[in-house]
C-alpha cells in the first residue's frame, strides 16, 4: 500500500465516533476514538482492537483502556464489531457469540466462514475517508478471539498491519503465506482455561485446534527469519516477555509474554482476584512495541 504523506479536505475531530460500513449484504459497525490534538492534515499511527468471542466493541474499549492511552500518545484507537449468529443470518442484532472467523476460532462468525478479513479492508477504506490514518503504522492487537484474528491479518494483510498484539488467542490461520516478515508480541497467561497457553481442541463447537502460544509465536520468529538467540526483555513479578533477535529485519522480533498462572484476562487491567496481574500493562507493552516498528 503506498504510503500517505498527508490528508487534505478532513473535518473529523477529536471525540468518540461510532461508524458504519455495508459489506456483504450487512451493516457492519466500529467506533473510533480521536485524541485531543489530533491534526487532521497529519498521517496519525491507529491501533486497531478486536474484541473476543461474545464481547462488542464498547467492551474492548473499556477493558483494555486504549482511548485512554490514545490521548495521551496521540495515536487513534479503532474497535471493530464482529458478528453474532443472528446478524450473520439476517435476523435481526442479537449479539450472542458476536465474534471473528480467525482461523481456529470462534463461534458462529468461524462455522459460517465470514469474510471478517474483508470487513476489514472495507473498514479501514472508510475509515481513510474520515480520520488521516497513516498507513505505515496501522496494528492489530486482540482479545481471545480477537487475538486469533490479529494473527488472521498478519498472515492476510501484512501490507497493511505493520505489527501485531495478541493477548490470550493463537494462530489459528492456515494457511499462513504473509507478504512481509511482521513483528509479533503475544501476551498469555499460563493458566488459562479458555485458550490454553498449551494449545489444544477443547473449544468443541466453537473453534479447532489450535497450537500453543510458543508454536504461535515460534512460527512467525521462523517466517521473520530469526536465527539469533532468544532474549529475554521484560521481568516483572509473574511476567516476562522473551524475543527471537537476529531477525530480517532486525524489528521483526516475535516475542512471548508470560504472565505465570494467569488466567484468561488482560493483563494490567483485569481483577487481580480471578487471574489478572499488576505486572504487565499489554494495553502499554502493545503501544511501546509498535512505536518502534512502522512497516517498512
Amino acid at each position: 500500500m503506498p504510503e500517505r504523506t498527508a490528508c487534505t479536505g478532513l473535518t473529523v475531530g477529536p471525540g468518540t465516533y461510532d461508524w458504519t460500513v455495508e459489506h456483504d449484504g450487512r451493516t457492519r459497525h466500529y467506533r473510533v476514538h480521536v485524541p485531543p490534538g489530533y491534526d487532521a492534515t497529519r498521517p496519525t499511527a491507529a491501533v486497531v482492537a478486536f474484541h473476543g468471542l461474545g464481547s462488542n466493541e464498547v467492551e474492548m474499549e473499556g477493558l483494555m483502556r486504549l482511548s485512554t492511552l490514545a490521548d495521551t500518545e496521540g495515536f487513534l484507537a479503532v474497535y471493530p464489531r464482529g458478528l453474532g449468529a443472528s446478524e450473520i443470518n439476517h435476523q435481526g442484532t442479537d449479539g450472542t457469540y458476536r465474534g471473528w472467523n480467525a482461523g481456529a476460532c470462534c463461534g458462529p462468525a468461524w462455522t459460517a466462514k465470514v469474510d471478517d478479513v474483508g470487513f476489514v479492508d472495507t473498514l479501514l477504506a472508510d475509515l481513510d475517508t474520515r480520520v488521516c490514518v497513516d498507513t505505515r503504522r496501522t496494528f492489530a492487537t486482540g482479545f481471545s478471539n480477537g487475538g486469533f484474528f490479529s494473527y488472521q491479518l498478519a498472515c492476510q494483510r501484512a501490507s497493511r498491519f505493520a505489527a501485531i498484539a495478541p493477548v490470550a488467542g493463537m494462530e489459528g490461520a492456515t494457511p499462513c503465506n504473509p507478504s512481509r516478515p511482521v513483528p509479533v508480541l503475544h501476551m498469555h497467561g499460563t493458566a488459562d482455561p479458555v485458550i490454553r497457553y498449551q494449545g489444544g481442541s477443547n473449544l468443541g463447537p466453537f473453534g479447532g485446534t489450535y497450537p500453543s502460544a510458543e508454536e504461535s509465536v515460534r512460527r512467525w520468529a521462523e517466517r521473520n527469519g530469526c536465527t539469533g538467540p532468544t532474549v529475554e526483555t521484560y521481568q516483572q513479578g509473574d511476567s516476562t516477555c522473551t524475543a527471537a533477535t537476529g531477525c530480517s529485519p532486525e524489528s521483526a522480533t516475535a516475542s512471548l509474554c508470560t504472565v505465570q498462572g494467569g488466567q484468561h484476562t488482560w493483563p494490567g487491567f483485569t481483577d487481580f482476584n480471578h487471574g489478572g496481574t499488576p505486572h504487565l500493562d499489554a494495553t502499554r507493552e502493545a503501544w511501546k512495541f509498535f512505536q518502534t516498528r512502522p512497516r517498512p
